[in-house]
């Protein structure tokens, strides 16, 4: 009996000491560290969306767009939309699309330029009718208009200032063929922004005479009220002529009274002698 009794107690102790080292091996095991959550990232960057849909060939308004922020931009988005102003949609866009410039028409500064009311025209250039070939996109010219004498104008020669202020669209270079021939040949002409009620005159002008440009300085203010008044002045050759000074018109001769005449008979012959005072 005492020796079962021993044998219980042994029992109990070694499941004690079974417990307590398995509570010694939890209390020496780190707890796994609870992962934080990730944080979300805030936008960075910043594009061009449209605030409305558009039809295509609308032009772009900064009303239509909206500048807003996004995580990461695309190689296409538009980054200043200033210059994109008044540009025309290739098609149709939907509200909060990027504005990409493949969305748009390809740029064409000539049209861009023209002013309402204006025509471009492109008047035939030589190297000295184009001012020796220094024009530049922007520059302002007057278009001088020479006649020469004909059945049609008459006898003399004449010149005028036909077109005053005209703004250079482009020139030379800048017109682009898609030969060397087409090249060579817009190489010899002026785009012109003329007024549209001008341009016939400044075709029938090139027509029948010739023309040349003449640049307009920077410092040098515009007139509009006094443009049509010199444009219709117009020299004539008559006026530029130096000729010979004109000898001296010849001395007067006193007129003399006439003298009485008498008839002087010298046989059958007759004759009528002036008397001597």
């Amino acid at each position: 009996m005492q020796g079962r009794s021993l044998r219980i107690i042994a029992i109990v102790l070694f499941g004690l000491a079974l417990a307590l080292g398995l509570y010694g091996l939890n209390l020496g095991t780190p707890e796994p560290a609870v992962e934080a959550a990730a944080p979300v990232p805030e936008p960075r960057e910043s594009v061009w969306t449209f605030r409305v849909a558009l039809p295509g060939g609308a032009a772009l308004q900064p009303e239509h767009l909206e500048q807003v922020q996004v995580l990461q931009r695309n190689e296409a988005d538009v980054e200043d939309a200033v210059p994109y102003y008044g540009r025309v949609l290739a098609r149709g866009v939907s509200a909060g699309s990027r504005l990409q410039e493949t969305l748009l028409e390809p740029d064409r500064p000539m049209l861009d330029a023209l002013a309402p009311g204006f025509r471009a025209v492109a008047v035939r250039v030589d190297e000295v009718t184009a001012v020796g070939g220094h024009l530049r996109t922007g520059d302002r010219v007057d278009v001088l208009f020479y006649l020469k004498a004909n059945r049609e104008a008459g006898n003399f020669s004449s010149a005028r200032r036909l077109l005053g202020n005209l703004e250079v669209l482009a020139y030379g270079p800048e017109l682009i063929g898609s030969s060397e021939q087409e090249r060579q040949e817009r190489a010899r002409s002026v785009v012109l922004a003329v007024p549209a009620s001008r341009t016939a005159e400044l075709l029938l002008a090139e027509s029948s005479g010739s023309l040349r440009l003449a640049v307009v300085g920077q410092r040098e203010p515009s007139v509009p009220e006094q443009e049509a008044a010199v444009a219709a002045h117009a020299t004539a050759l008559r006026t530029l002529i130096v000729g010979p000074e004109k000898p001296p018109p010849p001395p007067r001769r006193l007129a003399l009274p006439a003298r009485p005449k008498v008839e002087l008979y010298l046989g059958e012959e007759k004759k009528l002698v002036s008397t001597g005072y």
